[in-house]
């Protein structure tokens, strides 16, 4: 399958480094397995050392594909010493965020967020660092929405009335439950817009 977006890199300076990632168009069927070997392959001076190094991205970016081709690691490389090394550490950052800005040009784009959008609410707790640019990603139902994860936090804010001064949302066991709450009565009548919640994540 074509790919929903993907991002070619090259990197002089601190680090020296050519990366290419990928976002599938379709989540794998074992993307909610924790066992499973995930990560970009790794190349050293053009050599392939490792298949699927998971050093360099977050596990809630387990989704992406690629590859990172560096000359600042040594050629012996193992997956131990990735963990401690500082260089694979740099890179981690760097890649991340730009995985990141990659998804942050697919706004709108609705297959990203049906696909990988559950996955994406695990790195708002996992990476402190990019938080609030994973908060941009994120999408919601809400009462303005009729159910439909389409809502992002800037429309919700945008869209507040004068005078309110808090996010109003509703954590329900399922999406049934959380359209039928009777808490969201008072609320409606004073048009008041309340996120729903219903993922078990």
């Amino acid at each position: 399958q074509d790919p929903l977006c993907w991002a070619h890199n090259r990197v002089e300076g601190d680090l020296e480094y050519t990366s290419l990632l990928f976002c599938p168009s379709t989540a794998p069927y074992d993307l909610y397995n924790r066992d499973v070997q995930k990560g970009l392959k790794l190349f050293v001076e053009r050599v392939f050392i490792m298949d699927r190094a998971e050093a360099f991205l977050p596990n809630y970016l387990r989704f992406v594909k690629g590859l990172v081709d560096t000359n600042d690691l040594p050629l012996n490389v193992s997956r131990e010493l990735l963990q401690e090394s500082r260089t694979a550490a740099k890179l981690k950052k760097a890649l991340t965020k730009r995985c990141l800005s990659m998804f942050e040009k697919l706004e709108g784009e609705i297959t990203f967020w049906t696909q990988f959008g559950r996955v994406l609410k695990e790195g708002v707790v996992e990476d402190p660092d990019n938080r609030e640019a994973v908060l941009k990603l994120l999408r919601f139902a809400s009462t303005a929405s009729e159910g439909s994860e389409n809502v992002t936090l800037k429309q919700y804010l945008e869209r507040m009335p004068e005078g309110q001064k808090a996010i109003y949302y509703l954590i329900a066991g399922s999406r049934e439950a959380a359209m039928g709450s009777p808490y969201l009565e008072g609320l409606k009548k004073k048009n008041v817009e309340v996120l729903l919640l219903w993922d078990r994540i």
